[in-house]
């Protein structure tokens, strides 16, 4: 009897992990990311591809986030209302999207990220990164991948988690400050000249 109380009870708990396994499952909001457009004279297969992965896979450890990758690179667009075609067609609620632009050693990449069924078809949010050095722009996407799970997620970035933009300005601020208390004590370290008669 013990063991058939103890089997029951083994196997009701399995199956309400299985349920809430399944209903975390049903909460998690699903973002297509699409292929980047890259404006770049050399690699651009190699430039989309590896950007795609970068993004895909920062993107699908954020809790919450289910990621679909598309990998066709004629769904590569700028075009909101392509982007939310695409991201339908593979089942999404969001869609992630946008260029890549190499210029010399540095580079940039604006991605938008927006919902696929949203009433009245609101404009993208755009997330923007750049740098001198183009293996300076890897590190920056965890804090554009942040920003754009705190929008899918419909949490407030600039309050639960300080953006990458928003500590560089801080940290400028800071710097700021310093070179304004360095100046004023210099100017009043410095002997006046003394009136001459």
């Amino acid at each position: 009897m013990r063991l058939r109380s103890a089997s029951y009870w083994i196997g009701c708990s399995l199956a309400l992990a299985g349920v809430a396994a399944l209903a975390r499952a049903e909460e998690r909001r699903t973002v297509a990311i699409l292929p980047v457009v890259v404006h770049a004279l050399e690699q651009q297969a190699y430039l989309r591809d590896g950007l795609a992965d970068m993004l895909a896979s920062r993107l699908g450890q954020q809790p919450g986030i289910a990621v679909i990758r598309v990998d066709d690179p004629g769904r590569a667009t700028s075009d909101p209302d392509e982007a939310r075609a695409a991201a339908k067609a593979v089942g999404a609620q969001w869609v992630l999207f946008g260029s890549f632009t190499r210029f010399g050693e540095g580079a940039s990449l604006d991605v938008q990220c927006i919902p696929v069924a949203a009433p009245g078809n609101p404009e993208p949010r755009s997330i923007f990164v750049q740098s001198a050095q183009i293996a300076e722009l890897i590190p920056r996407l965890d804090g554009l991948v942040e920003r754009v799970a705190h929008h899918v997620l419909g949490t407030d970035a600039s309050v639960s988690a300080p953006s990458a933009d928003r500590a560089e300005l801080e940290e400028l601020r800071r710097r700021v400050d310093a070179l304004e208390r360095r100046a004023a004590a210099s100017v009043a370290a410095t002997p006046k000249p003394e009136a001459t008669p």
